[in-house]
């Protein structure tokens, strides 16, 4: 039996003289079946390539039996070959399967925020939270187990075991799923219980989304190429530091094609960062930044603030109390005095805008102002009222930067060109959002390594086997 290389495939101590490959062209009547098969290897030429018997070519005549030094039989070749195209994917699989990695990566971020949202005060967000978690991981399980029941016949039967693996993830985070549930709807439940059945979930949750990626590997499916005319950004974490405390600020996002000219494409790009984080934390980052205890002076206490989304722009509400002191000398002491004392409430309205550079800002002004006497003017016009929007406007607007740094947000082939042309704050159920959008131009080369990038960090998660 004569053993065929194919081209490029061929190993270069393989030759083949003109005269005998014009001999056998001559025969390739009686081989036309198998010339179709070959063909079709040709096409996945570097996996057949690493198979192949180096030690007879075209050059000796005849070829012997086959030795094969690395231990493969040719059959278990053409056993993979066949396996490959059985359970390769349809286009509509392919498209399928995307909505399937976006539902697990929506899954775990708001798994995430629920964990930020317990390290916090329990509020009554709180059961919004829970259900639109629940609601996120019922999606992503649900439509896999659609996705997967509508394999073909030859597609169930050559994907068993990895279906089966996924099978079991999804038990498994069914069942974290129901005790994290459980533990929830328990009285005075503490506080360490419940962080630990977020984490058992985000483990069970992290090996589903794994096995989800290892199923479409194995039916070919690449998630991202250079030719698309979308791509979906994984969601990233790019951390603010506000008054020595780190706020977390998720990012996600997605690319769009506009325009092209020549090699160079044009993408609208809209990066959201979630800053639901800040929300949780806003009462606490001001406390340390304007609370004080002067004894003859101002003595500020806040008391609560709340960061409400207003689009396009957002409200703080601050509560505070104020009182003034002043001191006497007296003959060997100091008398101190209150002068007044009052309750506040203020409102300051923030609106995002995009200066030069990609350099994001906001304006402020005030809104409603409750306080008596003296305490309302210094609030209105006095130096505490300007601190206090200073401090306000400072600690939202690290959290806005934090998720503009495209360092951190954007994969290393999109950090150079990115050009921000809008930011708003946006109502997510409650939740403070906002939402940069912008244009890039690149090439098709950076949109080939683009999709690599994406690939990778998918791949990169993936579960040995």
């Amino acid at each position: 039996m004569r053993h065929l290389h194919f081209g490029g495939c061929a190993s270069n101590q393989e030759t083949v003289g003109a005269e005998r490959w014009d001999m056998r062209l001559q025969r390739a009547s009686f081989i036309t079946a198998k010339a179709l098969l070959w063909a079709a290897m040709i096409l996945v030429c570097p996996a057949i390539a690493t198979a192949q018997h180096h030690g007879h070519g075209f050059g000796t005549g005849i070829a012997g039996p086959p030795t094969r030094p690395d231990g493969v039989d040719e059959k278990d070749t053409l056993k993979d070959f066949h396996h490959a195209l059985a359970v390769q994917a349809t286009s509509q699989q392919i498209a399928e399967f995307q909505t399937l990695v976006k539902n697990a990566e929506a899954a775990k971020a708001e798994l995430q925020q629920f964990q930020q949202q317990q390290s916090k005060e329990r509020d009554a967000a709180e059961s919004a939270r829970n259900a639109a978690l629940d609601q996120a991981l019922q999606k992503a399980r649900s439509e896999t187990q659609e996705f997967i029941g509508g394999f073909s016949d030859t597609q169930k039967s050559g994907l068993k075991e990895i279906t089966k693996r996924l099978g079991k993830a999804d038990s498994d985070l069914e069942q974290e799923e129901k005790k994290l549930d459980q533990s929830l709807q328990t009285p005075n439940v503490a506080a360490p219980e419940v962080a630990a059945g977020a984490e058992s979930l985000d483990k069970a949750l992290t090996d589903f989304s794994n096995q989800q990626l290892a199923l479409g590997k194995e039916m070919g499916i690449t998630l991202a190429t250079g030719q698309d005319l979308t791509f979906t950004l994984p969601p990233v974490n790019s951390p603010a530091s506000i008054a020595n405390h780190t706020v977390a600020v998720a990012v996600s996002g997605a690319l769009s094609q506009v325009a092209v000219e020549g090699s160079r494409r044009t993408f609208k790009f809209d990066l959201v960062a979630d800053l639901s984080d800040l929300q949780q934390s806003i009462t606490e980052l001001l406390r340390v930044q304007l609370n004080r205890e002067n004894r003859c002076g101002e003595r500020v206490a806040v008391r609560q603030a709340m960061l409400s989304p207003s689009p396009p722009a957002t409200l703080v509400a601050v509560q505070l109390h104020l009182e003034r002191w002043t001191c006497t000398q007296m003959v060997g002491r100091v008398a101190a005095n209150e002068l007044a004392e009052s309750d506040a409430s203020i409102e300051i309205r923030l609106t995002p805008g995009v200066e030069k550079s990609n350099t994001l800002e906001l304006t402020s002004e005030f809104g409603r102002i409750e306080a008596s006497g003296m305490m309302a003017d210094a609030l209105r016009s006095g130096d505490l009222g300007n601190d206090l929007r200073d401090k306000v406007t400072q600690s939202i607007l690290s959290a806005l930067r934090a998720g503009a740094d495209f360092k951190r947000t954007l994969p290393p082939a999109l950090q150079s060109g990115a050009v921000i042309q809008s930011a708003k704050f946006q109502d997510a159920a409650g939740t403070l959002r906002v939402v940069l959008e912008g244009q890039i131009q690149i090439s098709s080369e950076q949109a080939d390594l683009l999709a690599s990038e994406l690939n990778q960090a998918l791949s990169s998660r993936e579960t040995p086997q």
